[in-house]
């Protein structure tokens, strides 16, 4: 079990998209799901579905609604409990189940009533709700055929896309709707040619599902453990490092490796804690409530801190806790308690802030948090990957606090250089919500400022030693870039790795900028993906997102990428500053954060396997679109 348990969270580290496991090729969702209406004997409505083997009926999913879109109450047997993955803990009904509606209340209904209901396949996909439409001046009598039953007509013009945009109350035919995921009776066997046309994605962590199931809670905080160790050492986590040892200079001659190890260990305790109440918050309010604190508002506020922490650092002031909280804090058997307490605070900031890495597994596991609305669960796993994550920042904390040099003057140079990372941390938050021009001036003035402090306009001494001559060789080229990077951002320059790159790129011709249209509500995408026969591109984008400007400068920028974006519709959601609109939207996209893309193919299905989310290469991206746009042959 020890083993499985580790195989298992070792595959959740590994997984490259949430949800992409199959079992079997699914059905059609009348073949899962057969439904047969009738009256009974007292005039009752009553609904009875053959659920196929391996597949469940959500007794919640089951709604009646009449014509002018009224709650019509629906007397359904209890079902059996189930913790799922997408809904949080619902009833379900495996084998058969029947449900009525009674003679009263079908009295104050008329014409037609619309029936809506969803299941899913065991360990696979989950299906979009099923629509159908309730003729009851047809069900005036007993009967088993099913007289009278047809699939609701939805929008979408003729497209086959997820439901969270098809209504069942269009006024448009099914019928004359060709590739509709949806079709009337008379249309049933356009539908049965694309077997899997009514399924939706599985979005949700399916693995923690099965570790829960399988091993309990304990197996999946180890799971979220292992998960956290292996984003310690990604991109989006790396800018922590800094930050620690940063914090760990400004110990100087007081700093040793049990002082290192209690400073850092309580870096990641908050920063594992900033984690679990995210992951508490998550479950309590089913949002990803870190993407929400990265508002314009709170990037400012934490890039000031830096720049606080930053002047500190260059002596102009020192930070401190009043007297009075010192004089208290000095007594715990941890020394300086400031330096602890300072600890503590950047953790926390770092981890609600700083680090937002939106990864595959990781956003399977806040969708599946924030579903099953588990607070205990939801809190202690994330609080189990925040700790994974800072293992190694306690290793850098202890063993590179004893490996340092004793105490010397060096320590002053040290404490103005961690200035210098506390300014770069400040400019790389304020990069985020900043024209790029804007940004690319503030990396000129502190490469700059960063080239003179460390000597590149000293005066050249025939005694200067080695090392002295290579500070200022270094100086001199931190001055020269900064110079380039100035010229570039004056010019229009937005990337600080080619500065001038867009100069070059004039010379030949403008460059293709992705065209990409704003989505603000389910409203605007049903509207495009109606108007378009193309494949879909769907983009979750934001400022704040520093994977999102990778993907902008090396991605978009491919060629290939290029070529293949030419053949798809590509729309956008910016959740820079979310509302309520574009939060209920990624929502239902099952989309936890930025950077996510989603790839519809023309019947506004997305295959699986296509999802990507977070830093991607351009090979990834292109392989993802020849599976919605397949290049079209030439005739030989």
């Amino acid at each position: 079990m020890i083993f499985r348990g580790l195989l298992v969270a070792l595959c959740l580290l590994t997984l490259p998209e949430p949800g992409q496991a199959q079992v079997g090729p699914p059905l059609d969702a009348d073949e899962a799901f057969a439904l047969s209406v009738d009256r009974t004997s007292s005039a009752a409505l009553r609904l009875n579905w053959q659920i196929a083997d391996g597949y469940y009926l959500y007794r919640d999913r089951i709604e009646l609604t009449s014509e002018n879109g009224e709650q019509v109450v629906i007397d359904a047997p209890p079902g059996k409990p189930k913790d799922d993955p997408y809904f949080g803990r619902l009833e379900i009904y495996h084998g058969s189940v029947t449900a009525t509606v009674s003679e009263e209340t079908l009295k104050a209904a008329s014409g037609s009533l619309t029936l809506t209901y969803q299941g899913c396949q065991e360990d696979g996909i989950c299906y979009r709700p099923q629509s159908k439409r309730l003729d009851l001046d047809n069900l005036d009598s007993p009967s088993s055929d099913g007289v009278g039953l047809a699939a609701a007509p939805r929008s979408g013009e003729g497209r086959g896309v997820p439901d969270i945009w098809q209504r069942p109350d269009a006024k448009e035919s099914a019928a004359t709707m060709p590739g509709s995921a949806v079709a009337s009776s008379s249309a049933k066997s356009a539908q049965s040619a694309s077997p899997s046309s009514d399924v939706d994605l599985d979005e949700s962590a399916g693995l923690i599902d099965g570790l829960l199931r399988d091993g309990g809670s304990l197996w999946v905080i180890a799971a979220f453990f292992a998960l956290g160790l292996g984003l310690a050492f990604t991109p989006c986590v790396l800018p922590m490092y800094p930050i620690l040892a940063g914090q760990l200079a400004r110990n100087g001659e007081e700093l040793s490796a049990s002082r290192g190890f209690v400073l850092s260990a309580s870096y990641v305790f908050a920063m594992a804690l900033a984690f679990g109440l995210l992951g508490v918050a998550a479950a309590w309010s089913g949002q990803n409530l870190q993407m929400v604190l990265q508002s314009n508002v709170a990037i400012i506020a934490v890039a000031a801190m830096f720049f606080a922490l930053a002047m500190s650092m260059f002596g102009l002031f020192e930070l401190r806790l009043p007297a009075t909280w010192s004089n208290r804090v000095a007594a715990l058997p941890v020394g300086r308690g400031s330096g602890v307490v300072s600890s503590a605070g950047l953790g926390f900031t770092s981890a609600l802030i700083v680090g937002p890495c939106v990864t595959a597994p990781l956003a399977g596991g806040l969708l599946y948090i924030a579903k099953t609305g588990d607070l205990g669960l939801g809190g202690a796993s994330l609080f189990a990957l925040g700790f994974g994550q800072g293992v190694p920042l306690i290793g850098l904390g202890t063993l590179g606090a004893g490996a340092l040099p004793k105490p010397g003057p060096w320590m002053a140079y040290v404490t103005r250089g961690f200035g210098f990372v506390f300014l770069a941390l400040a400019v790389w938050m304020l990069s985020r919500i900043l024209p790029a021009a804007a940004s690319l001036f503030l990396w000129s003035v502190l490469l700059i400022g960063t080239g003179v402090f460390v000597g590149a306009f000293d005066q050249l001494a025939h005694q200067m030693t080695p090392l002295r001559r290579l500070a200022q060789s270094a100086g001199i080229i931190a001055v020269l870039y900064g110079a380039i990077l100035g010229i570039g951002a004056g010019a229009g320059g937005t990337d600080p790795l080619h500065p001038l790159g867009h100069l070059a790129a004039a010379q030949h011709g403008p460059g293709k900028t992705p065209d990409f249209r704003a989505l603000e509500n389910a409203s605007d995408l049903a509207g495009h993906l109606g108007e378009s026969e193309e494949p879909t591109l769907i983009y979750v984008t934001a400022d704040w997102c520093a994977a999102c400007q990778t993907i902008k400068r090396h991605v978009f920028a491919d060629a290939e990428v290029n070529e293949r974006m030419a053949g798809l519709q590509l729309l956008k959601i910016d959740v820079t500053d979310m509302d309520s609109e574009r939060a209920a939207l990624i929502r239902e996209l099952g989309v936890a954060g930025p950077p996510t893309m989603l790839f519809l193919n023309r019947e506004g299905q997305e295959p699986f396997g296509t999802r990507l989310i977070g830093e991607v290469s351009p090979r990834q991206f292109v392989e993802a679109a020849l599976r919605v746009a397949p290049p079209k042959r030439t005739p030989h």
